[in-house]
């Protein structure tokens, strides 16, 4: 039976790789599907996807080798992350369940139960897909991966995914800006998130 906490959410599934990857994999994971993505059923569409594949190409990493996924297959109502997440306060208000498991997003918030299945989905997926390097587009990847917060001194570094700790050794991820982030006149960005977008390249071997 769907959850009915998703049951009205448009739905914008992983896309895997569309042909054979012989090197070390690579992961690029986002928040949720925006409009487009949720009417295309795909990640990374749109004027982001656009800005991203740009990315990739000057970085040469080909999108097609690459999975790619967000954190959050449905798309949040005004396209708001925080539809996924409560305080504690809140959530006793309205009388529903956290998972704690993953620990504070942002300052107090934490993950609704309801949409615990996204992150166990993740987990599950990367487990199977067995990257070398996931970039992590903004801070809720940022978050779901590694547990930490604070894009802005997170960006362009290494650190450990809880998401494969015990499954997979060596998985490295690397945060760096979502798209949006850099077309709402953060323009000067932009050869940031290129050159992390080059890290996860030359760390991808």
């Amino acid at each position: 039976m769907t959850n009915p906490a998703l049951r009205d959410l448009p739905f914008a599934d992983y896309q895997f790789p569309t042909r054979r990857v012989d090197g070390p994999r690579v992961a690029i994971v986002g928040e949720a599907p925006g409009a487009e993505e949720a009417r295309l059923g795909m990640p990374f569409v749109g004027r982001s996807g656009r800005m991203l594949d740009e990315g990739l190409a000057a970085a040469g990493i080909a999108r097609g080798e690459c999975l790619v996924a967000n954190v959050f297959r449905r798309q949040p109502p005004g396209n708001k992350v925080g539809h996924f997440f409560a305080s504690r306060a809140r959530a006793k208000r309205e009388g529903r369940a956290l998972d704690e498991r993953w620990g504070a997003f942002g300052t107090s918030d934490r993950l609704l139960a309801d949409f615990s299945g996204e992150i166990e989905a993740l987990r599950d997926t990367l487990a199977a897909f067995a990257p070398r390097v996931i970039i992590a587009v903004g801070r809720t990847p940022t978050w779901a991966l590694t547990g930490r917060n604070g894009i802005l001194s997170l960006r362009g570094t290494l650190l450990p995914c809880r998401l494969l700790d015990g499954v997979l050794d060596g998985v490295e991820v690397i945060p760096t800006f979502h798209p949006s982030y850099l077309m709402r006149g953060n323009w000067n960005e932009v050869p940031v998130f290129h050159d992390d977008l080059r890290l996860a390249r030359l760390r991808a071997g």
